[in-house]
């Protein structure tokens, strides 16, 4: 097979076909990198190759120099320096003379492919004269060349680090504006997203007044365009500034309000719209970041907010008639609504201020939530479901808009009917506390609009239920102080949804919003036992239907996946609801658990896991009958680190199991604690999984006694090693330096129980040395220093006279005096245990 000929049969449909180009593919960059790379783009740049061949053999080549995974660019990088410079020149000329190429795709995908180069090289000194050849082609060139350049400026100076170009910013700045002022569109639009992708480069330019003066003035003028495209990037680059120039946005306030909301208003393009309307947004998100740092009086938001938000909510009017619930204008303002919604209740200095965003947006709810205008009716309900977040003070106006609302969701119109079985959700969410006395009203609706023939409808019912069920967490709400009496008939109706038939639920958002309800319903509506065991037999009947699912393609496994996931969540919810009383359940239960294993999904693994240690929470001693099944399916996981977040669960597991078992968990150890250790100490663990990995050696410790005993040599130069870690994260080192302590109080206390505390008289040296570091710590956590004084107290208990030298250290009761000074745990234990012992 030639290289022609692979490229052309790595776009064939026919899956053989481009298998076998693949494989071509790679095995000729195995065999000679050079020689390939040059031949990649020897085709690149070959007029007489048809366009879409050329920018194949571009992609392929960008591909063999850039990965987005930061291990393969790594090996990527090194092979493509590896090439001999004299190899590498001829390569970057080529590239360069491609980006005069009259074919549009074969000079962008050059200048894509340059840049990744430059990327790898200028930092080094390898390619100096790049920057100043791209000077040149703007300086010289014509519209096409200009254009490319441009972009690869562009596209090196977003990613590189500005100081490795710093000589350079003048320059680039200066052709990048001359871009912008160029005749033609093409040029004129090149240069204005060269300018969006350099904004964070020219930093340095920015920051000087008469320069930023500049550059904003050439933004704004390009934001009224006649040209789309050009008018559209002109407000990214608005957006962006919003974010990374937020301090000098005041200055400039005047022109940006007014050609964004005459773009709002006016412009026919809706990509220009969503851009301008995308600002305010970000603006708002900005201000919320900088609410702390700035005076309120500096805010942008709530100076232009009068006059803002009646923009923003004429937008919630031009719903496309076709809707499919994709982006658009009417969700692209909600969604600013939102954020500045959320924005301005951060800055009410208390709850008695006026809640100016009420007050500008209900006005134009009550006012078109009755229109006999289906685009006015959906806007009000869209509006108001924008707002319920964070507010304390709509109770009187949703207690009369409820039951019109509820009346929306039948509807004539589909779009009504969806947003305002969406606000419905929406009022459940954020406000069901402050309508509780509609609470029933509420969910009689629900139940039976779950029934709808629009699916998106009983979906956003569904959800609704959820977010009810989900209230009943923390306790009673309002006058209710259960679900319990409405738990069967909300079942039925959930049960029901998840399996229609009657309506098209291709994305399986019904089914998912069902059974997520069923899992909240179970969770917190204090439903009876024998309920929750008629939900837990239409569950098997469901995992029994999803083997037996004909899986034909990509989309069907995922369907498969993604039930059998949610039928894990629901075996959780069971799990923990009933606790003891499923162990006549449990064997089934595990049978379709170990079933999914066999599947390859990490999401079901993670699901299963979890459904599985609700379990073993829920049978304690008594999982021990199910366990020969389950040690290879956990050996398999503790093996593999690369499974990421399911190996952390894993850990969990054998924590869980250690305390479960006790004693027991001895006969255990010789296969599981090694793995542990294993993991602990592999580089590929996350970080954020380490404290996990330490807890369940605590656990274990605590659970065996003197059986662990084999393990201390090993165990503990790690707890020493760890002990030593600085890092920036001070949240994370915290959680870190605690986890430590408790492992170390809990192997002293299994050593205890078994009478081996001198097992660990070599090692009191790392525990009092640990004790200094947090000592000298400012910084230290509550948590930490709790921990501490559980060990202190601890070490004085359990070993008393063999202590009483560390203990003596003055730095023992500075640690303890502080710890009774700010109130933490176990400071009195340890006082008691250290000085009333005489210990000092």
């Amino acid at each position: 097979m030639e290289l022609l000929q692979a490229l052309v049969g790595a776009s064939n449909p026919d899956p053989n076909v481009r298998q076998a180009a693949e494989n071509f593919l790679t095995t000729a960059s195995n065999q000679n990198f050079p020689l390939f790379i040059h031949s990649l783009t020897s085709e690149l740049i070959n007029e007489e190759r048809e366009p879409k061949i050329r920018q194949l053999a571009g992609i392929v080549l960008k591909n063999s120099i850039y990965s987005k995974s930061q291990e393969r660019n790594e090996v990527l990088i090194k092979q493509w320096v590896s090439i001999d410079a004299a190899a590498r020149n001829v390569i970057k000329n080529d590239l360069l003379r491609g980006l005069s190429s009259p074919i549009y795709d074969a000079r962008h995908t050059a200048a894509i492919v340059i840049s990744h180069i430059g990327l790898i090289e200028i930092p080094h000194s390898l390619w100096e004269e790049l920057i100043p050849s791209l000077f040149k082609n703007i300086e010289t060139g014509g519209e096409h060349l200009k254009q490319v350049t441009l972009q690869t400026i562009g596209y090196i100076c977003e990613e590189i680090d500005p100081d490795v170009m710093s000589k350079y910013s003048d320059n680039v700045l200066r052709v990048i504006t001359d871009g912008i002022r160029d005749e033609s569109p093409n040029v004129k639009l090149a240069g204005i997203q060269a300018l969006c992708h350099t904004l964070e480069f020219i930093k340095g330019n920015f920051e000087k007044k008469e320069q930023r003066d500049y550059i904003m003035k050439v933004i704004i003028d390009n934001s009224e365009s006649q040209n789309p495209l050009i008018k559209k990037t002109a407000f990214e680059n608005l957006v962006k500034i919003a974010s990374i120039y937020y301090d000098h946005i005041l200055e400039y306030m005047n022109p940006i309000f007014k050609t964004t909301v005459e773009a709002i208003q006016k412009d026919p393009t809706e990509d220009v719209v969503l851009q301008a309307i995308e600002f305010w947004t970000s603006l708002a998100e900005e201000e919320q970041n900088q609410i702390d740092i700035q005076p309120l009086d500096k805010l942008v938001i709530p100076k232009a907010l009068d006059n803002l938000i009646p923009i923003l909510l004429e937008t919630l009017t031009k719903q496309s008639e076709h809707q499919d619930g994709g982006w658009g204008i009417t969700p692209a303002g909600a969604t600013c609504i939102q954020y500045i919604s959320h924005l301005m209740h951060m800055t009410k200095l208390n709850e008695n201020d006026p809640d100016r965003v009420a007050e500008l947006v209900l006005p134009f709810i009550k006012n078109n939530i009755t229109s006999q205008e289906w685009r006015l009716r959906e806007a009000s309900c869209t509006a108001l479901g924008s707002i319920l977040e964070d507010r304390k003070n709509l109770g009187d106006s949703l207690i009369h808009l409820i039951p019109v609302i509820l009346q929306l969701i039948g509807d004539t119109n589909d779009m009504v009917k969806e947003t305002a079985s969406w606000t419905i959700g929406q009022i459940c969410d954020h406000q069901i506390f402050n309508v509780s006395q509609l609470l029933e009203s509420i969910l009689k609706q629900l139940i039976a609009y779950t029934e709808d023939k629009n699916v998106k409808v009983a979906t956003h019912c569904c959800w609704a239920i959820h977010n009810i069920c989900q209230a009943f967490e923390g306790g009673s709400v309002g006058p209710y102080p259960t679900l319990q009496p409405a738990s069967q008939e909300i079942a039925k109706c959930l049960i029901k949804a998840a399996h229609r038939t009657d309506i098209e639920d291709d994305d399986h958002k019904l089914k998912t919003n069902a059974y997520e309800a069923l899992n909240s319903l179970i969770s917190y509506s204090n439903a009876s036992p024998e309920l929750i065991v008629e939900i837990l037999k239409v569950t098997f009947m469901d995992f029994e239907q999803s083997f037996k699912m004909e899986v034909l393609n990509q989309d069907d496994c995922e369907a498969q996946f993604n039930l059998q996931s949610l039928l894990c969540s629901t075996f959780q919810a069971i799990a923990s609801t009933l606790k003891e009383h499923i162990q006549p359940y449990a064997k089934d239960m595990l049978n379709y658990l170990f079933l999914v294993f066999k599947n390859q999904s990490v999401i079901i693994y993670e699901e299963a896991l979890l459904a599985i240690d609700a379990l073993v929470l829920a049978l304690e001693s008594e999982f021990e009958q199910f366990f020969p099944p389950f040690l290879n399916i956990l050996i398999n996981f503790l093996q593999n680190v690369e499974y990421g977040s399911v190996t952390n669960i894993a850990i969990g597991i054998v924590g869980d199991l250690a305390r479960s078992f006790g004693k027991k968990f001895s006969g255990i150890c010789e296969t599981i604690v090694p793995l542990i250790i294993s993991d602990l100490t592999n580089p590929k663990l996350s970080m954020n999984a380490k404290p996990s990995a330490i807890s369940c050696l605590c656990d274990i410790a605590i659970s065996v006694g003197a059986d662990f005993i084999p393990y201390l040599p090993t165990v503990m130069p790690i707890l020493s090693q760890a002990s030593k870690t600085e890092l920036d994260d001070e949240e994370f080192l915290n959680e870190l330096r605690e986890t430590i302590f408790q492992a170390y109080t809990g192997i002293l206390q299994g050593l205890k129980g078994d009478n081996r505390v001198e097992e660990l008289n070599i090692y009191l040296n790392d525990m009092f040395n640990f004790i200094q570091v947090i000592h000298s710590d400012g910084d230290r956590s509550d948590e930490v220093t709790s921990s501490a004084l559980a060990l202190i107290g601890d070490l004085a208990q359990s070993m008393g006279e063999q202590v009483k030298a560390q203990l003596n250290n003055p730095l023992v009761k500075e640690l303890v005096n502080d710890g009774i000074q700010r109130s933490v745990n176990y400071a009195d234990y340890a006082r008691d245990s250290v000085f009333t012992n005489n210990l000092k």
